[in-house]
């Protein structure tokens, strides 16, 4: 007798399942083993030959990967769910790099702050230019949702199907028992959010991956489908995209997944201690690029890898959002911004481009610089500073954004 023929799209749909646990997996161990991790470097040995013709230069292709910073703020404000999501119609492929909402990244006029909490101090679009320092790739656009929103999509899509991992408690009551099963919007918000006691944070990571590839599931076929739901959200929905748009955007994630070319994975990070208690970390540098180059290349910004062309921005006015201003200038044109923050003094008249040495290759950096911040070459001086930075910007009451 032969066995029943399971059809096509339940198999997809199991190979798809297979393959989400597969990546769920490898994100659990990623955090997991970090302090146990040594990095391996490859020697490369440069050998002498004789200079040959370089080939013609071939026109550098557009970008065609978009990308979207996807947060959702538990009920403190802060950011619980970060993830960086990529579409590249042309490669028909995308990417999810999840973020632990204790990464640390440098906000412009803000300092160092965890990233989920930058979500509550600063504007969003502060919290996705953070995160877009960091990772050293460009973000296109943002989607943020309050709780009560998430919960209203979810709902909205009918429920997700998801592999519960482990018993979700509300106080002394199981809300959610292990197993694969049906979640409306409440049980997805809070299986979403879960990280129950001595439980790391990869645990939640590996949640987040499954709530939003379930989501994906259920996204209806079309765009014109979709939007109105997006749009029916209300103001716990706010993205820089309008409805029809995002729907686009999400439509096209859905289709690379349908086709198996959808990859989750995790931003690379290492603990560290700053005391009380507190669970932080900070990036892998390494490892991160390796990620970028492997999911992210095409939002790489041109010259961003340069060396010597990181910019630290002193607020010489105190008036907030000078570092921000400076940032939007230099970005774009590939220096790297590494933060801001206030000059000792706030009586400052003219604004300086500081290098600490009196080299050609300074005065053409710092005067690079001044040009892209519409400065004039006598701006540029020469002090000593004690920063990683290769340049330091001294914002002046001149400055005009």
């Amino acid at each position: 007798m032969s066995s029943p023929t399971v059809p096509r799209s339940v198999r997809r749909a199991e190979q798809r399942r297979r393959r989400r646990r597969q990546q769920v997996r490898r994100i659990g161990a990623v955090l997991g083993v970090l302090a146990l991790l040594a990095a391996a470097f490859a020697v490369y040995l440069a050998v002498d030959a004789p200079p040959r013709p370089a080939p013609p230069a071939a026109a550098e292709p557009s970008r065609t990967q978009s990308t979207l910073l996807f947060q959702v703020r538990g009920p403190n404000g802060e950011g619980v769910v970060n993830a960086l999501l990529a579409h590249d119609p042309r490669e028909q492929a995308g990417a999810v790099v999840l973020a632990p909402p204790q990464v640390l990244v440098s906000v412009a006029g803000a300092g160092p702050l965890p990233l989920g909490r930058a979500l509550a101090a600063v504007p969003a679009a502060a919290s996705r230019d953070a995160l877009s320092d960091l990772a050293g790739v460009v973000i296109d656009q943002g989607w943020t949702l309050e709780l009560p929103a998430l919960i209203a999509l979810v709902d909205g899509l009918g429920g997700i199907a998801a592999d519960v991992d482990v018993a979700v408690l509300q106080g002394q009551r199981v809300l959610l028992n292990p197993g694969r099963q049906q979640l409306d919007g409440p049980r997805a918000a809070a299986y979403v959010t879960y990280l129950a006691a001595g439980e790391q944070e990869q645990a939640r990571l590996a949640r987040i991956q499954e709530v939003l590839d379930a989501l994906l599931d259920k996204l209806p076929a079309t765009s014109a489908a979709l939007a109105p739901v997006l749009a029916g959200l209300g103001e716990g929905s706010v993205s820089t995209l309008a409805p029809p748009d995002l729907a686009a955007f999400l439509l096209g994630l859905a289709q690379d997944d349908e086709g198996g070319k959808l990859q989750y994975d995790v931003l690379p990070v290492v603990p560290i201690d700053p005391g009380g208690g507190v669970t932080a970390f900070r990036i892998d540098p390494e490892r991160v690029r390796t990620l970028v180059d492997r999911l992210l290349a095409d939002s790489v910004p041109a010259g961003a890898r340069e060396q010597g062309n990181r910019v630290l921005v002193l607020n010489g006015v105190c008036t907030p959002g000078l570092g921000e201003a400076v940032r939007r200038k230099l970005v774009p044109v590939g220096f790297t911004f590494v933060g801001s923050r206030n000059a000792p003094s706030c009586g400052v008249a003219a604004t300086q481009v500081l290098v600490p040495a009196a080299t050609p290759e300074g005065r053409v950096l710092a005067e690079r610089v001044a040009t892209a911040l519409g400065l004039p070459p006598t701006s540029v001086a020469t002090q000593e500073f004690g920063t990683v930075a290769d340049v330091v910007v001294l914002v002046g009451a001149d400055f005009r954004p």
